[in-house]
């Protein structure tokens, strides 16, 4: 299991225009591979091949998210190329710190979404995912991150992820 981040990443800045989720990206494995658009590092940034693609269990930091963002009950991915085999993933966060909830939650997000099914798969978090303390969503507490963790080796698939919210305070 790898954790991997994006290569002189940071807290993601946000899309403010109407209609459209804060957070999105889109996520090419063959062009990760190849290491064209995208690079990788691990946590302390140091870049990071992915010669092979993701194997099961490792973690993407897909989103940085700053101390104050409200992720709302809606997180979804569309998957434009599949895997071509059995291959799931779930997004959800791997920190015990980071937000309300001050617990981990890899799948808490969006729980086993396919990345074999060429279709559109939105989730709501579910009630007992967001913490007793708010049913409106889960607030970061510091600097965070949105997370997917693959569930089996991947190395074909290309898809869009997304995640909804709100900038609530700044720390």
């Amino acid at each position: 299991m790898a954790t991997y981040t994006w290569y002189n990443g940071g807290p993601g800045i946000q899309h403010h225009i109407p209609g459209e989720a804060p957070y999105r990206a889109n996520i090419s494995l063959p062009n990760l591979m190849a290491g064209t658009g995208n690079l990788l590092a691990n946590t302390s940034n140091v870049q990071q091949s992915l010669t092979s693609g993701f194997t099961a269990a490792d973690i993407l930091q897909v989103f940085e998210v700053k101390k104050g963002f409200v992720l709302t009950p809606l997180v979804g991915a569309y998957v434009t190329t599949t895997e071509g085999d059995t291959c799931t993933a779930d997004i959800g966060n791997s920190s015990a710190t980071q937000t309300h909830r001050l617990a981990s939650n890899p799948d808490g997000y969006m729980g086993t979404f396919n990345l074999n099914s060429a279709v559109a798969q939105i989730t709501l978090i579910a009630d007992e995912d967001l913490g007793g303390s708010t049913y409106q969503g889960v607030v970061f507490i510091t600097d965070g991150t949105i997370d997917i963790t693959f569930g089996h080796n991947t190395d074909a698939a290309v898809f869009d992820v997304f995640a909804c919210g709100f900038q609530c305070f700044y720390g």
